[in-house]
């Protein structure tokens, strides 16, 4: 898993296309909670605060596009592995919930599941359960999930992890969870 691939923007192209014949449920999800993910906005707690940090290559797809904010930040200014030197790009949906679908970043394709590596170095998908301002209907009511959403965001995550900089992140986020005892449900 710690070969180095560098990820281009034809291989996040390629990866949105298998996601996109996927859906964690047989309907929109987004009908369960009002799309609460992409329209939450209180006044402790505004929308510009969800913002999605893109993975390596992923920046490409956001230059010309009119419903995605693109921001980047140094890699001083967030916590993140030394190896992203070059930054973090992220984005934010301008006006939720009619963002460009077809250009949803990975980590949205593939909600509510998360890669983790445990300390053996072996690679599971869990329910992203980390603390948000709202609560998801597909986790807090435990909704099976459809089997080929589950394989092939496995898929996607696994042949992901060939590069450094996302192995780093996800290996650093797997510790954090690891480290303050926070349990997880393997999935697969």
């Amino acid at each position: 898993m710690n070969n180095y691939m560098e990820i281009t923007k034809e291989i996040i192209e390629k990866i949105h296309k298998k996601l996109n014949e996927v859906s964690p449920v047989n309907y929109d999800c987004g009908r369960l909670c009002g799309e609460i993910c992409c329209t939450y906005d209180d006044e402790t707690y505004s929308n510009n605060d969800l913002i999605i940090y893109l993975l390596p290559g992923e920046e490409a797809l956001y230059d010309s596009s009119e419903s995605f904010e693109l921001i980047h930040y140094d890699i001083n200014e967030i916590n993140y592995p030394h190896s992203w030197k070059n930054g973090v790009y992220t984005v934010r949906c301008i006006n939720p919930p009619t963002c460009e679908r077809e250009i949803r970043p990975i980590q949205c394709r593939t909600f509510p599941l998360i890669p983790h590596i445990d300390k053996n170095n072996h690679f599971y998908l869990i329910f992203d359960e980390s603390e948000y301002p709202y609560k998801c209907p597909l986790i807090n009511k435990n909704i099976e999930l459809n089997e080929d959403f589950i394989n092939e965001t496995y898929k996607a995550w696994r042949f992901l992890l060939k590069n450094r900089l996302i192995y780093d992140l996800v290996d650093m986020d797997s510790r954090k969870r690891e480290n303050k005892k926070i349990k997880y449900k393997k999935i697969k």
